[in-house]
């Protein structure tokens, strides 16, 4: 505390010696910070103020020593926009085109001239976030030109000495400024007047602890954060990750933009780089997902090259130059011999971007095209390219698939579909299924699918089902196994999907004319419950399913030997039910996932072809997910060549494809025929059996079944 003001003139010279003393102990100690310099140049000050890109270029010449390009300008109006008037932005620029740095700038910006007075900067993990602000700290310590125009921060910075202890007894002015100085967050000094006096930045990994950050203001106001900037919140795993995706995407919508509290819209801006599609990145920079997000696409090329037969033979020179070691010359040589022409066309975006031993930026981005064209697309275009389509493999879209709505309502058959199929998956924690209708000519629509226990929310994952069967029957005195959890879980899904009557448009009802379970994982469970369905309601409507694909070791359904009393169709076959069990259809996946990619990528007004119900592409996200969780690839057995099935790498969930693969098998095992299966082999077009004739058929299996176990016991 300051010592007591004199009252008596003979006390004068001893109060300001004590003061000087003061004053000089405070100093040694690193406590006071003194006198502020003058600013250095008030006009350099000012002309920055709202401008990101003359700030960058004025105090951080080291930074960006190249010139920038059209995305960089379009990046900062970007930046600029947010700090000033908010909003949420998403922008996308080339790997490697100085996003951090122009992060931190803009960090750095907003508080030292007092636009934003919390900023919270959210990074892909914890570490990259304190990397970030470790560099913002630095230029605060050491920027020359900083400290000249802005002594109310970087002086008493300077204090500090990189001593952050000395910030709790840091005073200006007889006043503690209280500064903060730690690992995850920064506070500027409080300097009364000032614009930036006790402004914060904090930092945090994007799964990390990000809810309820706040600091006391100078008069022990609670400030919250008014401004957020998410620099890359994907890793290469998370991107590859559906899960790891749906949980990231989930924390920037609940607790990122939350931030400011419920009543306050923060300003919010994602710098991303498109690593896969479908990814984090990708899924924000699509306003049919977040039409909320101002969303900004950059690429390093605008426009490829006209004659890319040139840029052919300079590949295939510059491979054979860096084969014997010439470290680019060779295609360097032809490069310049042919420049205008390889040129022609060429538009690339930042053209002073090259490597030393490049001619041009056009010649840089090319070179990134030719050695990893994967990574040229995704992390240079922002536009990942569909790796499958280009090895010729069947894949599904997943917004193509959720677009192929009917404008018929849930649960309502369309006109001309009178046959109707379902299948259903089982699952740990929940089950899944679809129901379908299906034209006499193989055309079919998808009236209903989800899971029982049904969900609360439209999109999630099969491990994350919330409520579960596990939920559902915990603390059950009759439900205490797995297998009985899902004998339950059956029980509950006929109740409400399979013994429903379905809606005719015209008028009417239509129940289900032929279900399968698959009976792959809970083989005894599932046949248990056919065979008591069978015998309560008396009907044969439901068949335990298994799928047998073809390897090298087994031959596929459609060439087993024939056995007496089965059916058989195309790559399927219904069992006789010999040994006194219940028959089942047995088939051949690949096959059925190849006929329902042909369905699901038909145009409209054809024989085939496979719709949606409703009018959202939306509503059917979760749907398109799972059918684009396989790919197909050629595969050769024993001389013959069929489509080969398979997940992605990251295992995304696919249980919804399954089902209606399944249910597009049934309504083949009910004889709906079609003109061409999609390898051009053609079904014979038998009559479609009844509903009744199906059930006739059960009931005379059954009676056959009987009498087997009767002799047997005999």
């Amino acid at each position: 505390m300051p010592a007591t003001q004199p009252t008596r003139r003979g006390d004068y010279d001893r109060y300001r010696a004590r003061q000087a003393e003061i004053s000089r102990e405070r100093s040694l100690l690193g406590r006071d910070i003194g006198r502020l310099p003058r600013v250095a140049d008030p006009q350099r000050k000012r002309s920055c103020r709202r401008d990101l890109e003359r700030f960058g270029l004025t105090y951080f010449p080291d930074r960006f020593p190249l010139p920038l390009a059209t995305f960089h300008r379009i990046g900062l109006e970007v930046l600029e926009r947010a700090t000033h008037t908010g909003g949420r932005s998403v922008l996308a620029w080339p790997r490697g085109s100085g996003k951090d740095s122009w992060v931190e700038v803009e960090i750095l910006r907003a508080l030292l001239y007092g636009h934003r007075r919390f900023v919270g900067l959210i990074g892909a993990t914890e570490a990259h976030a304190r990397r970030s602000l470790k560099k913002i700290k630095r230029e605060l310590e050491r920027n020359e030109l900083l400290a000249a125009d802005f002594p109310e921060v970087c002086h008493p910075v300077r204090k500090l000495e990189r001593n952050p202890i000395r910030a709790r007894m840091q005073t200006y002015r007889d006043q503690p400024t209280l500064m903060e100085w730690t690992e995850d967050s920064l506070i500027l000094p409080t300097i009364p007047g000032k614009p930036a006096s006790g402004s914060a930045v904090f930092v945090a990994g994007i799964t990390g602890a990000i809810r309820g950050p706040s600091i006391l203001g100078p008069d022990g106001e609670a400030i919250r954060p008014d401004m957020v900037i998410i620099n890359d919140a994907q890793t290469r795993e998370s991107a590859a990750s559906p899960t790891q995706t749906a949980q990231r995407e989930a924390i920037v919508l609940d607790d990122v933009l939350m931030l400011a509290g419920p009543d306050v819209e923060i300003a919010a801006t994602m710098l991303c780089t498109v690593i896969y599609r479908g990814d984090l990145s990708d899924r924000f920079l699509n306003p049919e997902k977040h039409p909320g997000w101002r969303a900004v696409r950059t690429r390093m090329l605008e426009t490829f090259p006209t004659d890319m037969d040139l840029w052919d033979q300079y590949a295939e020179i510059r491979r054979a130059g860096l084969r014997e070691g010439d470290r680019g010359r060779a295609g360097n040589v032809f490069y310049l011999e042919h420049r205008a022409a390889m040129d022609g066309g060429g538009l690339v975006s930042w053209p002073a971007r090259k490597q030393a031993a490049e001619i041009s930026g056009l010649q840089s981005a090319m070179n990134l095209y030719i050695d990893n064209r994967r990574g040229f697309f995704a992390e240079a275009q922002n536009e990942p390219e569909d790796v499958e389509a280009l090895r010729n493999a069947k894949h599904l879209i997943a917004d193509k698939v959720a677009a192929r709505t009917n404008g018929v309502d849930r649960f309502t058959i369309p006109p001309n579909h009178p046959r109707l199929t379902a299948f259903v998956d089982l699952g740990q924690l929940c089950h899944w299924y679809a129901v379908v209708a299906w034209s006499e000519r193989f055309a079919g629509a998808v009236i209903d699918y989800g899971t029982w226990p049904r969900q609360n929310r439209t999109v999630f994952a099969a491990d994350d089902a919330r409520p579960s069967l596990v939920s559902l029957f915990a603390g059950h005195p009759q439900i205490t196994t797995e297998d009985q959890r899902i004998y339950a879980g059956l029980e509950g899904l006929a109740a409400e999907v399979l013994d429903r009557p379905y809606s005719l448009v015209g008028g009417g009802n239509q129940p289900i004319e032929l279900a399968l379970i698959d009976s792959g994982r809970w083989t005894s469970t599932v046949y248990q419950f056919v065979d008591r369905r069978a015998a309560r309601i008396g009907g044969g409507q439901v068949y335990p399913s298994k799928g047998f694909a073809r390897t090298t070791t087994s031959r596929g359904v459609s060439e087993w030997k024939p056995k007496p009393g089965e059916r058989k169709g195309y790559h399927w076959r219904l069992t006789s039910g010999d040994y006194g069990r219940t028959r089942a259809v047995q088939f051949d996946p690949d096959a059925w996932k190849t006929v329902v990619h042909s369905s699901l990528t038909a145009a409209a007004g054809g024989a085939m072809g496979l719709w949606l119900f409703g009018r959202s592409a939306g509503a059917h996200e979760l749907l398109g997910a799972h059918c684009a969780a396989e790919t197909a690839t050629p595969a050769t057995v024993r001389g013959m060549t069929f489509d080969k099935w398979e997940q992605l790498p990251a295992r995304p969930d696919n249980h919804l494809w399954d089902c209606l693969v399944g249910a597009a098998v049934a309504a083949s095992v009910l004889g709906v025929q079609w003109s061409a299966t999609a390898d051009g082999s053609t079904e014979p077009r038998p009559r479609g059996r009844t509903l009744a004739e199906m059930q006739a058929d059960a009931r005379r299996q059954a009676a056959e079944d009987r009498g087997r176990r009767e002799g047997d016991r005999r």
